[in-house]
Order: structure tokens, then sequence, then C-alpha cells
């Protein structure tokens, strides 16, 4: 394994009515239909705060892959049905920022 990688930190709140199991299932099938072919993958965690906050944390080769794995999600019915599960994140909420950060 390289010595440096890219971590994909992407907060979110479940949308309103929707059900942890629908998500689970939903990731469950992002997972193995989408993210685990992206090249440059390197492993994935769904993690859950005390407050009902999520987290999707990726782990990424470089920040090449997850750029290029953003793009094709883009275009995927897999993504789309996974993000319509979601709230994004709010900006005025530092904890709930985006963030791509290369790991040594």
């Amino acid at each position: 394994m390289k010595d440096n990688y890219v971590i994909e930190w992407a907060p979110f709140r479940l949308t309103d009515g929707v059900s942890e199991a629908a998500l689970l299932a939903a990731s469950e099938a992002l997972q193995t239909e989408f993210i685990s072919k992206q090249k440059g993958y390197v492993k994935r965690e769904l993690a859950k705060t005390a407050d009902g906050q999520w987290v999707d944390v990726i782990h990424w080769d470089s920040a090449e892959s997850a750029e290029k794995a953003m793009q094709n999600a883009a275009e995927n019915p897999i993504c789309f049905k996974y993000f319509g599960l979601l709230v994004g994140p709010d900006h005025n909420d530092p904890s709930m920022t985006p963030l791509q950060e290369a790991v040594l």
C-alpha cells in the first residue's frame, strides 16, 4: 500500500421519514455495486453519531481517484438512490463540511 492516501469525509443526516434500515440497505448496494468497483478505492466506513448525524468515510489511493469516482457517481442510478435518502451538509455547521484530506 502507498504511504499516503485520500480520505473523503462526507457527513449527512437522513431525510425525514427515511429509516435506518432503508439507509443501510441502500448503503450496501452503493458499496457492492458502485464504490468497490471504482479505480483507486481502498475502503469505506459508515458511522453514526449519538445525535443522529452520519458520515461516510471513504479511503482512496489518490485525489484523482476520489475525483473520478465523484464524477462517475453523478451519472449512476445506485448513487442517486442513496443520495436521495440524505440531507446534504449544512455549510454553516463546520462539522458537516465535506472534506478530502491526504493522510501520511
